[in-house]
């Protein structure tokens, strides 16, 4: 089963996050345009349960993604952005949502 999370500290909306089969949490990455595994947040949703997660549809999850929610600064992150730029493994969000949609179905 995939839902859909927006991740928020605070008032600073930081991810759209796709929690995949109950275990592992994606987050969209604007500057590749695509969904990559996240460890660090999967850590946090399971554990330590710092940041604020709500449940999301995919209309909402297209509107947070088109607003810039999940761009990363490269210049303070540069090693983070090169290492989704390598990941061979990262999601096009139409297979996330789609893996959604035919969980709902």
């Amino acid at each position: 089963m995939t839902r859909l999370l927006l991740v928020t500290q605070g008032d600073r909306k930081v991810w759209v996050a796709a929690l995949i089969n109950d275990l592992d949490i994606w987050t969209y990455v604007g500057n590749t345009g695509r969904f990559h595994h996240n460890a660090g947040i999967s850590e946090d949703y399971f554990g330590a349960g710092l940041a604020q997660y709500a449940d999301i549809g995919i209309a909402e999850a297209k509107r947070l993604i088109a607003d810039g929610v999940g761009l990363v600064d490269a210049e303070q992150k540069p090693d983070s952005v090169l290492g989704w730029l390598d990941d061979t493994n990262a999601m096009d969000p139409e297979v996330v949502f789609a893996s959604m949609v035919a969980d709902l179905a």
